[in-house]
């Protein structure tokens, strides 16, 4: 059967309208309604605060840290929300020692020229002055003619006048002492003039050439007194002079200057008139 929907909707209100599908209230309605609207509201209000202890709980417990160090191994144990974290310390660590810096400083001039900052310039590093040579590597002197251990040229000591007049040597200007004469000697029998002291008992005992001469060790015009000593380890100085032997029974006066070495002379050592 097809009913229309104004047919319908007059059928519902009818039955809408009926008195017998009313249902009375019972006496206590109002206050049992009363009643569960204060206790829906204490359960909201119970409710409300239980949440806000519960959110302050959960943000103190979350900025929490609980730390526990153990004293045996150094390591820290580290907990937060349950999880526990170990963090040991480094390996250099050691009781009663700060750990040591893993990133030196910086060193050298290379480092400091670096760090310093922009526009500032650095003065540059000071030079190290060359080291001084010892004595033993200075270089040998080989100016001027040789002052040899026994003579100079063909003029030898213990040699007497007779003898020195015959190795075409020439005596002139002699100043006479008591043993002894001095004597200026030159000719082809010498390399250069040079003054000689000759002993009546000993002959030649002395020469001492005019010009700068040297020894065959290299010890000659301008050499230190270091130098002497280095080349000839039994020299002693006395007087200004240094003292060096030369040969078994001959040695060499050495006189000094600022400049070193001024005079070289040959002595006998057994000598009765000569220094």
């Amino acid at each position: 059967m097809n009913i229309s929907e104004d047919e319908l909707e007059q059928r519902l209100r009818a039955l809408f309208a009926d008195e017998r599908l009313d249902l009375p209230p019972p006496p206590d309605a109002g206050t049992v309604i009363v009643a569960g609207a204060r206790r829906r509201r204490r359960r909201r209000h119970t409710v409300q605060a239980v949440a806000g202890v519960a959110a302050a709980v959960v943000a103190v417990a979350g900025g929490l840290t609980v730390i526990r160090v153990h004293g045996e191994d150094g390591t820290a144990v580290m907990s937060a929300d349950g999880t526990g974290i170990s963090v040991k310390p480094p390996e250099n660590l050691t009781p009663g020692r700060p750990p040591e810096p893993s990133t030196p400083g910086p060193t050298g001039t290379q480092s400091i020229q670096a760090s310093a900052p922009p526009g500032v310039s650095t003065p540059p590093p000071p030079r190290r002055p060359s080291p001084t040579p010892s004595p033993s590597r200075l270089a040998a002197v080989t100016s001027g003619p040789l002052l040899a251990a026994d003579g100079f040229g063909r003029l030898k000591l213990g040699m007497t006048e007779a003898d020195v007049a015959a190795q075409t040597v020439t005596l002139s200007d002699a100043q006479a002492a008591a043993s002894c004469t001095v004597y200026k000697a030159q000719g082809s029998g010498v390399p250069a003039p040079a003054s000689v002291v000759i002993s009546k008992a000993a002959g030649v005992v002395a020469v001492t050439p005019d010009v700068a001469a040297h020894t065959a060790e290299g010890i000659g015009a301008g050499s230190t007194k270091d130098q002497i000593f280095a080349v000839y380890t039994a020299a002693k100085e006395e007087d200004g002079s240094v003292f060096a032997p030369a040969g078994a029974a001959t040695r060499y006066r050495f006189l000094l200057g600022d400049a070193g070495v001024v005079q070289t002379s040959l002595l006998s050592v057994t000598q009765d008139c000569a220094g």
